[in-house]
């Protein structure tokens, strides 16, 4: 029974932790502005959140406005590959759900007590059930960057993935994401069989996957659709500010 208990205090301790977490005073910050009046800012109205610089967000486009650009994306995207590559991704759910409210996340806390007035869009799933020789791998981050370009995006960089083979010839996953600072592309390729461990084989197996693909999605975290004229009032008074650590775990 002595470990069972142990678990439970340790689990009330950690929510006991949460709660005192949750209840921290969010942070202020105090500057003289254009005028030379001195102004206070309480960061619980901050309307992005914690991790994202919402002046970005103040020239972008909203949630509703978003869709003909992701779209024209990852079409794009496609193309280059296709053109690349000849092969060609597919959907992996209807293109008219893509934008669905399923395929959006309201945030809820802006990381220092108050609350966000954004939310993150994942959508966009395309798929090829084969892949091109490793040695045109590359050919094929080339051709996606060369298309996010396009469109704003920084290059194709490959993520931090264990095995830290990412993006050499010889790794069975090559995992890499593009971004202009809001939205933001994947891009994966992988063929199970070069997996030296054999356990993506493995997963193949029991998950139905392709054992070789070529997969691209897309997500953002924008301002929520109708919110737009409020997010940039709310801003104002955050212009030009450092963001400080979050106190609250949301």
């Amino acid at each position: 029974m002595l470990p069972r208990i142990a678990a439970l205090l340790a689990c009330a301790l950690f929510l006991t932790g949460c709660s005192l977490l949750g209840t921290a005073p969010s942070p202020v910050t105090t500057y003289t502005d254009a005028t030379g009046e001195s102004v206070t800012v309480d960061w619980a109205d901050y309307p992005a959140a914690s991790w994202i610089d919402g002046e970005l967000l103040l020239e972008a486009p909203d949630e509703k406005e978003l869709e003909p650009t992701a779209r024209g994306l990852v079409a794009a995207v496609n193309d280059a590959i296709a053109e690349a590559t000849g092969i060609r991704l597919e959907p992996l759910s209807s293109e008219s759900t893509w934008f669905d409210e399923d395929n959006s996340y309201p945030q809820q806390g802006n990381g220092y007590g108050g609350e966000s007035m954004l939310t993150t869009i994942n959508c966009c799933e395309l798929q090829a059930d084969r892949v091109p020789p490793q040695g045109e791998w590359q050919a094929v981050v080339d051709a996606a960057s060369r298309a996010a370009a396009e469109f704003g995006f920084g290059p194709l960089r490959f993520d931090e993935i264990d095995g830290d083979c990412n993006g050499r010839e010889g790794c069975w996953l090559w995992s890499a994401t593009a971004t202009d600072g809001v939205q933001w592309l994947a891009l994966s390729i992988s063929d199970a069989e070069r997996d030296p461990s054999g356990q993506a084989q493995k997963d193949v197996e029991q998950f139905g996957w392709p054992p070789r693909t070529v997969s691209i999605s897309y997500g953002a975290t924008v301002v929520r659709a109708g919110a737009k004229v409020g997010f940039a009032e709310a801003m104002q008074p955050f212009l030009g500010l450092e963001r400080p650590a979050a106190t609250t775990s949301d």
